[in-house]
């Protein structure tokens, strides 16, 4: 069936049906559906059902809309409806790899079953509970730059499927920190407007060979709230697992890969410039969906069906529990002065091994390692959690000088709140002194990232008119943190926001106010 034909299918059945079929339903799982597909089918269901109220998080780098289906009964059209009804808030985010399209095609179907089925007893159950905020189509630049020939090795879509970057080359699920395209601000003002308790990131991953159709993790930064972590990794995400298992016959486990002996199973990155652990360091619950690549296109998207379904199921069944460790990390004090925090890590194994369903192995005398097809339950450590090389104490507050209007324009976006200053007065600070500077070659994402080694000294400054201060508290005071220290791996210095002052001997403009002056 080519792509026309499945269109015409699902404009037939829209009108005509009670269960209308996404692309891939349509083509027998050979195709994945265009940006024009994906937005009929969020039209129609907006026109379906009164449930449904379809607006627009804001354009891509092309200028096209970018969707967002609000799906509640009653309806909410607004965050103030969504926190006025008592509710969860559940965000799905989909296809910010646009060559990852499970996650799109299954959170389309997900919302026609909610939407156009609410009085089905598991329905009802989430829709007395959440209200679901999806956005099906992120990329919807790299989503029409189709090709089969995009994910070399991935199990279909035969047909097709979308570029992993925007149109501006931008790996979008690199571009939380910086904040360069226009979807990543679109996203992070949408999650400022919303503040869900919830958000579930969809992607397809490579990965070595295992036995399992999907993978998920939480969040991993150390420095973010630990309640909010602990509840995913140790209750949620084992228990989903589980029933998923019993119910479907899907595996799905922690995200991994093994090493090359098959004696650890790793995770990947805990810097904020990803999404899921970006969302983590903010204090907010997220998961990250990995749909494996080497089984059928028809498996991935319907074990991420079937994992979004489970995870909103006990989240509905445990909503009293989720929202009272949102309102934890609200309530929390924040980053009282002296608390440390770490800016650079490295990953840890926990002390427990772990059973990964995996392969036999075989291994030759000169230690080259083959995986067999013959199945095999295979005991590893587990490295899946990170610990802090380098951490600083938690100032009051930091002090930006003039001359430095995209800082705070960043800090802005991403809720941070900056003061100016209004008067001209002296403080005690601490400043930075630039002992080494390196750059990263080759770039990465356009850019040459700094590593900066510092020493502090403490001195009185006289600041005034033209400066910012950006107090360090509240749930948001990690992520200031690590925005603004100068050794950040992942901060604004990292990625170039003060390169015209980064030099040895120079001293870095952001200056510390350790404590809260009397």
């Amino acid at each position: 069936m080519t792509l026309p034909a499945a269109l015409t299918l699902i404009v037939a059945t829209l009108v005509g049906a009670p269960e209308p079929l996404t692309v891939a339903e349509a083509s027998d799982f050979r195709a994945t559906s265009t940006y024009a597909e994906v937005m009929q089918f969020c039209e129609a269901l907006d026109e379906a059902s009164e449930l449904v109220h379809l607006e627009s998080m804001g354009r891509s780098a092309e200028g096209k809309s970018l969707p967002l289906m609000i799906i509640a009964d009653p309806p909410v059209t607004s965050p103030l409806d969504a926190r006025a009804s008592g509710k969860l808030v559940i965000f799905l985010l989909n296809n910010i790899h646009a060559g990852e399209v499970c996650g799109k095609e299954a959170s389309l179907m997900l919302a026609r079953d909610l939407a156009l089925t609410p009085h089905a007893p598991k329905n009802a159950s989430m829709l007395s509970r959440i209200v679901f905020v999806i956005a099906p189509i992120y990329n919807a630049d790299g989503n029409d730059r189709m090709s089969p020939n995009n994910r070399p090795g991935q199990l279909g879509p035969e047909l097709g499927m979308g570029e992993r970057a925007n149109s501006q080359g931008l790996d979008l699920n690199r571009d939380h920190v910086k904040l360069e395209s226009p979807e990543a601000r679109a996203l992070v003002s949408q999650l400022n407007r919303w503040d869900p308790h919830l958000t579930i990131d969809t992607h397809t991953t490579n990965g070595t060979r295992y036995r399992y159709q999907l993978t998920y993790a939480e969040p991993m930064h150390p420095s973010g709230a630990e309640e909010p972590r602990e509840f995913l990794r140790t209750e949620m995400l084992p228990e989903v697992s589980r029933r998923m298992l019993e119910r479907t016959g899907r595996a799905t486990f922690f995200y991994g890969n093994f090493n090359r002996e098959h004696t650890a199973w790793t995770t990947y990155s805990c810097m904020p410039r990803f999404g899921t652990q970006y969302r983590g360091l903010r204090g907010r619950m997220s998961i990250l969906s990995e749909g494996y690549a080497h089984v059928l296109y028809k498996d991935r998207v319907l074990a991420t069906y079937e994992f979004l379904r489970e995870c909103a199921l006990y989240s509905a069944e445990h909503a009293s529990r989720m929202q009272r460790i949102h309102r934890n990390a609200d309530l929390g004090d924040g980053l009282p002065p002296g608390r440390m925090v770490g800016i650079r890590h490295e990953m840890a194994a926990y002390k427990d091994p772990v059973v990964v369903a995996g392969y036999k192995l075989r291994r030759s005398a000169g230690g080259v390692v083959d995986v067999l097809d013959e199945p095999a339950e295979v005991t590893v450590q587990h490295f899946g959690r990170f610990v802090a090389t380098t951490s600083v104490e938690a100032p009051f507050a930091y002090l930006i000088p003039p001359g430095h209007d995209a800082v705070v324009e960043n800090l802005h976006r991403h809720g941070v709140l900056v003061d100016p200053v209004i008067r001209l007065h002296t403080v005690d600070v601490e400043v930075a002194r630039i002992r080494s500077v390196a750059f990263r070659d080759p770039p990465f994402q356009g850019h040459r990232m700094a590593t900066l080694d510092v020493n502090w000294r403490s001195e009185r400054r006289a600041i005034g008119p033209g400066w910012h201060r950006v107090e360090v508290g509240g749930r948001l005071a990690p992520f200031t943190v690590s925005l603004l220290e100068p050794e950040s791996e992942d901060g604004l210095a990292a990625w170039n926001f003060f390169d015209g002052g980064l030099r040895e001997g120079a001293e870095f403009p952001v200056l510390r106010v350790p404590l809260q002056p009397e």
